[in-house]
């Protein structure tokens, strides 16, 4: 009895010893990324002047920055619309009120934990919607599958209509253009589409097989849970409606950047192509594990839009302006969001 009593203390302080270790290893790395965002922040504005900054803000045209804010916050409704199509099939029917905060919770949450915002908005409408975690899970996977489809179409198309401009990106900045300038070679894609189709037709083939390796499976899962996402959308009530809506969130993103150009009379002509590419610069830096894309953002639109000809200075304005205003309305729109959800559902919890 002594040996099992001993056993279990053993085997209990082994498991305590390794949450801790997972929660160690969580934190230290959301500590790093957060300072690769500071320090790539300082970087990119260490000869800036602020006291210049604080006379730009005075001149600014507000009533564009405050129209920018608006149409963030109306992409994020037509998110939560879109969610509520995803959800409807699973038998429930989320209120509205409800998976707007929760989408609302998602934005503020990743500007304090990189992608930690989407397992908080699940928990918080399945809270108060009494929806099943893991159904919502795989709503939000059909969710992000859709949008990486359409940010990838986005992207691609781009950079095809603007190779000249991601060339002397690359020319601007050689530590970039020495490790990725094989990006911009016809041969380099004509030579991925071919080795991509053949992995693609070996991987289905010999799927059985191959699945039995870590890696390889994990792939495999990937791509499953891709053309998943792809194929569930046929099964939805409208499903061009959903695809309208997807289309309509990423305009809404554009413009809800674009607008703040004209807020400040040294970008009031920079033109909506200049704006659209500086738009996928950003959105690519925001794939980096960083809270709010700190410093990557910054540095990928003030480059880009240097390449259209506007000074560095004044693209640094834009870039402070424009994402110092969206983050600082996440946070409180997040922030208002989760205390209002408890008064929203007041009367459905009394019931």
């Amino acid at each position: 009895m002594f040996s099992v009593t001993c056993k279990s203390i053993k085997n209990y302080l082994c498991l305590s010893l390794k949450n801790y270790m997972d929660r160690f290893k969580n934190i230290a790395k959301y500590l790093f990324f957060f300072a690769v965002g500071i320090f790539l922040f300082a970087w990119v504005y260490r000869e800036y002047d602020l006291t210049g900054f604080v006379a730009t803000l005075k001149e600014l045209k507000w009533g564009w920055v405050f129209l920018s804010l608006l149409l963030a916050l109306l992409s994020h409704f037509v998110r939560a619309i879109r969610w509520n199509m995803l959800i409807e099939p699973l038998g429930y029917k989320a209120r509205l009120s409800n998976t707007f905060s929760s989408v609302l919770v998602l934005y503020a949450t990743n500007l304090v934990i990189p992608r930690g915002g989407e397992l908080a908005r699940c928990t918080v409408l399945s809270r108060y919607e009494k929806i099943p975690f893991g159904k919502l899970v795989g709503t939000v996977v059909t969710e992000r599958t859709t949008d990486t489809l359409f940010l990838l179409i986005l992207v691609f198309s781009t950079i095809f209509s603007q190779i000249g401009v991601f060339e002397q990106f690359m020319i601007n900045n050689p530590q970039f253009g020495n490790n990725f300038g094989f990006l911009f070679s016809a041969w380099f894609w004509i030579l991925g589409f071919v080795i991509g189709m053949a992995s693609l037709v070996g991987l289905y083939k010999f799927r059985h097989r191959l699945k039995q390796i870590s890696f390889i499976g994990k792939l495999y899962d990937l791509l499953f849970n891709f053309f998943e996402g792809i194929k569930s959308i046929k099964k939805l009530k409208h499903p061009g409606w959903f695809i309208f809506l997807s289309i309509l969130i990423y305009v809404l993103y554009f413009f809800m950047m674009y607008v703040v150009f004209f807020s400040y009379a040294p970008t009031n002509h920079v033109p909506a192509i200049a704006g659209l590419t500086a738009f996928i610069m950003g959105g690519l830096a925001m794939l980096m594990p960083v809270q709010g894309g700190i410093g990557a953002w910054h540095f990928m639109v003030i480059e880009t839009l240097a390449i259209y000809g506007l000074a560095e200075n004044y693209g640094k304005d834009f870039a402070l302006i424009s994402h110092t205003s969206m983050n600082l309305m996440l946070l409180i729109a997040g922030a208002i969001a989760f205390i209002a959800l408890p008064f929203i559902n007041r009367k459905k919890q009394t019931d």
